[in-house]
C-alpha cells in the first residue's frame, strides 16, 4: 500500500489556547467543517520544515518556524497508509484566511480561532490523525 507524509502545527497563545481552523465543506473533503490543527501532505522529496513554512505562508498568511515534534501517527486509509508528524510551531504574524476566489489544490480553511486543547477532541473522535496524536500527546505531559 502507498503511503503519504503529512505535517500538523500546534500554534499556542499564551493564554494557553491553540490555533483552530475549520476545514471547508466540500466534495472529497474527510471532515467537513470540522476544527482542526493547521496541517499539509509533504510534496515529494519536501521537508518537514518546508511544509511547515509552506502551511504557514499558503494557509494562514503567517511566518511558522517549526520547533519540537509532539507526537507522531499512523492511519491506514482507504488506498494509502498516512504517516503524520506533528509539530509545536511559533508564529509570526496574525494568522488570517486566503483569498479563495478561483483557488484549488491544497485544502483552504474557512475560519481560524483559538480553542482549548479539549476543542480538538471531536475531530479526533471523527478520524483527524493530527488531533489524535496532539490529544495523546497533551494527555501523556498532564
Amino acid at each position: 500500500m502507498a503511503s503519504r507524509r503529512a505535517v500538523a502545527v500546534v500554534v499556542r497563545r499564551d493564554d494557553g489556547l491553540v490555533l483552530a481552523v475549520q476545514r471547508p465543506d466540500e466534495p472529497g473533503e474527510e471532515l467537513p467543517l470540522v476544527w482542526g490543527l493547521p496541517a499539509t501532505t509533504l510534496r515529494e522529496d519536501e521537508a518537514d520544515e518546508e511544509a511547515i513554512r509552506r502551511i504557514g505562508r499558503g494557509k494562514l498568511g503567517v511566518e511558522l518556524q517549526p520547533g519540537r515534534v509532539v507526537g507522531l501517527g499512523e492511519q491506514g486509509r482507504l488506498d494509502y497508509t498516512l504517516r503524520m508528524t506533528v509539530y509545536d510551531a511559533s508564529m509570526t504574524g496574525e494568522p488570517r484566511l486566503p483569498d479563495r476566489d478561483g483557488a484549488s489544490g491544497p485544502t483552504l480553511y474557512v475560519a481560524l480561532d483559538w480553542l482549548p486543547a479539549e476543542s480538538f477532541r471531536e475531530a479526533a473522535d471523527r478520524g483527524s490523525l493530527c488531533c489524535r496524536v496532539f490529544l495523546e500527546a497533551q494527555a501523556k505531559t498532564r
